[in-house]
């Protein structure tokens, strides 16, 4: 078994050891080490990064007992820089291993506090380059996070003791330690001084005041529980960066101080709702005088419902599909066809009050591999074809 020597001293950053086995992989290597400091994906948490022998290690997986480190290079270069029984160099990616700590150590506070207060569990919990995640057994109210971030920080800012420790099985036996499932064998148990224990696999920082900061980010219910998103430390001032410089945009977009920014975007949003509803007013207008133009094309006169069917072909939004539909019907007894769109894309409508429209519907997807469906009497859908090769089908039915 591979001896973990990140659980004694997780700040270690470089470190020598025997390569105790090597396979080859896709891209690369296999390498098992008589002691690593590399932690792997376990607990929840994504696997360390840095190098061995000068290679880049981009995985590290632990099974039955053995802890393998993935490192990428050309096959032969890095089977022959790990033979068995060498001793080899390996450097951790420093940066991203803390702020992992610093996230985990949080996670621990956040989690304790959940617990001792509403006797919740703990029962998820996902940690990765690109998403952090807590999981509980119940529900939590907006206010009841607040408070609860609130008192994690009050306690990363007092600055108390983390250590970590396997004991006993007779001692084990009388704590009460939180874990997220049974556990055989040696259980290792981080404590948080007075505010939390629990087992856990993970490096750690020494002291809470390390975490820096602590901040819930989004939340919602989750299996009968809560799901919570959360940044903590350097992941935390680098998001809040992020931020600040999409706020600073944002004002010079909005031409509007940052405290000013809010206001603005509801103005912006009211005189769009205006602008649209100016916009479909005046796109039902052109409809209503394309039908029209149409209709009067067919011999009809104002108001008059012809007998027979309408085959239109109208540039524009689909939105408008439905007013320009119930007009065709006010004025045509028949099929009423309607294709929307330009550059040979549309969206089509097809409608029969009384009547049946499947078989033009199915054409148009045997003959044009157009996508759609739905009542005998009603059908709509996507065609990609020229106006042309659509009237040639249609023509079999009757429409021009």
């Amino acid at each position: 078994m591979t001896e973990r020597l990140y659980e004694d001293n997780s700040y270690e950053v470089a470190f020598a050891t025997e390569v105790t086995a090597v396979k080859p992989v896709p891209g690369g290597a296999e390498v098992v080490l008589k002691g690593t400091y590399f932690f792997p994906e376990e607990g929840g948490q994504s696997a360390d990064r840095g190098t061995l022998a000068g290679f880049p290690v981009i995985d590290v997986q632990i099974r039955a007992g053995e802890i393998f480190h993935t490192v990428s290079g050309d096959e032969a270069a890095v089977l022959g820089a790990f033979p068995i029984g060498q001793t080899v160099s390996g450097q951790i990616d420093w940066e991203f291993r803390f702020r992992n700590m610093q996230m985990h150590s949080a996670e621990h506070i956040f989690s304790g506090l959940v617990h001792s207060h509403f006797g919740y569990a703990n029962v998820g919990f996902h940690l990765s380059e690109n998403s952090a995640t807590m999981d509980y057994s119940g529900e939590l109210t907006k206010e009841q996070i607040e408070a609860l971030e609130t008192e994690t920080n009050r306690i990363i800012v007092e600055g108390y003791r983390i250590t970590a420790r396997y004991p006993s099985a007779e001692e084990l036996k009388t704590l009460p330690y939180r874990s997220k499932k049974e556990l055989t064998g040696p259980v290792r148990l981080v404590e948080i001084e007075g505010v939390d224990l629990c087992a856990c696999c993970v490096p750690h920082v020494k002291t809470t005041s390390e975490i820096g900061l602590f901040k819930v980010i989004s939340f919602e219910r989750y299996k009968g529980g809560m799901r919570l998103h959360y940044l903590a430390g350097f992941r935390a001032l680098s998001h809040f960066r992020e931020c600040l410089a999409s706020l600073g945009e944002a004002g010079q977009i909005l031409s509007a101080k940052q405290a000013d920014i809010v206001p603005a975007l509801r103005n912006l949003a009211a005189e769009a709702r205006e602008l649209r509803f100016r916009l479909t007013s005046a796109e039902r207008e052109l409809v209503e005088a394309a039908i029209a133009r149409y209709h009067a094309e067919r011999g009809g006169t104002a108001g008059e419902k012809l007998s027979g069917d309408a085959l239109m072909f109208l540039s524009g939004d689909a939105s408008v599909a439905r007013h320009a539909l119930d007009v065709m019907e006010e004025l045509f007894d028949g099929t009423c066809a309607l294709f929307i769109g330009q550059d040979s894309t549309y969206r089509y409508f097809l409608e029969h009050q009384g009547g049946t429209v499947t078989e033009i519907g199915n054409a148009l997807k045997e003959q044009l591999s157009a996508r759609g469906g739905g009542k005998p009497f009603s059908v709509s859908g996507s065609v990609q074809a020229t106006e042309e090769d659509i009237r040639r089908v249609l023509s079999g039915f009757g429409l021009h």
